[in-house]
C-alpha cells in the first residue's frame, strides 16, 4: 500500500545544544586559528563585524535551527497480518510519521547572507567575473550532487574535500585570468555548491526517506559548508596579504 504525506508551513526554533568535551576541546583548539583568521581579515580591508562575522559567526550558531515545515506521512497497513490469513476482515490502519524540516542558522542562513553581499558587492561589478562565478557555481554544484549520499537515519553525507578542491580550482583560475576578489568568490562559491548540491537539490529524497529531524545546511552539510568557508578565507586571506 502506498503512503501519502501533507505539508504544512511551520515556524520555531530548536536549539541542538551538544554535551560533548571533544567538541569543546575541538573549539579551544581552532580558536587561536580563528583570531588569527579574524585579525589578517580586518588587516586587509574586511569590516570587522564581517569577520567576526565568516569566522565565529556560523560556527556558534550551528546549534541553532530554524522549523520551516511539518510534513506528516500516513502509511496505511494491515495489523495481525497472520490472523488476517485465518480470518479474512478488511481492516486496515493508517501509521502517522512526521518529519521536520529546518534550516541551521550557521550552516544555511548565515553563509548565504554573506554570499548574497559579497556577490553584490563586489563579484556583480564585473559581468566577467559574474558569470565565471554562475558558470562555476552551476558546475560545482553538480558534481557535488552527483556525490552526496542520502544516509537513512542520518542525512546527506559527502566528501568533505571535495568541495574544498572544487572551489580552490574555480577560484585559482578566475582570480588568475579575470582578477576576481578571491575572499569573496572562494567563500560564496564554496558555501552556496555545498548548499545546493548537498541539501536543496536533494530535497526531495530527502522527503521520502528520512523521519524526524532534518536540517538544511546541518549535521555532515555543515562540516562541507563550515570547512570549505574557513578554507577558502585562509587562502584567499594569504593570497590578498602577499599582493598588499
Amino acid at each position: 500500500m502506498a503512503s501519502s504525506y501533507d505539508v504544512r508551513p511551520r515556524l520555531g526554533i530548536r536549539f541542538s545544544l551538544p554535551v560533548n568535551i571533544f567538541i569543546f576541546i575541538g573549539f579551544l583548539v581552532i580558536s587561536p586559528l580563528l583570531l588569527f583568521l579574524f585579525l589578517v581579515l580586518v588587516s586587509i580591508g574586511v569590516r570587522p563585524l564581517l569577520a567576526l562575522t565568516l569566522t565565529l559567526g556560523s560556527l556558534l550558531t550551528s546549534y541553532i535551527n530554524v522549523v520551516v515545515a511539518e510534513v506528516t506521512y500516513y502509511t496505511p497497513f494491515t495489523p495481525f497480518i497472520d490472523f488476517m490469513k485465518l480470518f479474512p476482515m478488511p481492516i486496515t490502519i493508517q501509521r502517522v510519521d512526521k518529519l521536520f524540516l529546518e534550516v541551521n542558522v550557521g550552516g544555511a542562513v548565515i553563509p548565504t547572507i554573506v554570499s548574497i553581499y559579497l556577490i553584490t558587492e563586489y563579484l556583480i561589478r564585473s559581468m566577467l567575473v559574474f558569470i565565471s562565478f554562475v558558470m562555476s557555481l552551476a558546475l560545482s554544484s553538480l558534481i557535488i550532487w552527483r556525490n552526496a549520499r542520502l544516509i537513512p537515519g542520518i542525512g546527506i553525507a559527502l566528501p568533505s574535500a571535495l568541495p574544498i578542491l572544487l572551489t580552490l580550482t574555480f577560484t585559482l583560475i578566475t582570480t588568475i585570468t579575470l582578477h576576481a576578489n578571491p575572499l569573496a568568490f572562494s567563500y560564496s562559491l564554496g558555501s552556496l555548491s555545498t548548499l545546493l548540491g548537498a541539501d536543496i537539490f536533494n530535497i526531495k529524497r530527502v522527503v521520502r526517506v528520512m523521519r524526524g529531524y532534518v536540517s538544511i545546511g546541518g549535521a555532515g552539510v555543515f562540516d562541507g559548508i563550515y570547512l570549505t568557508g574557513l578554507t577558502s578565507l585562509i587562502l584567499a586571506s594569504l593570497y590578498r596579504a602577499l599582493l598588499l
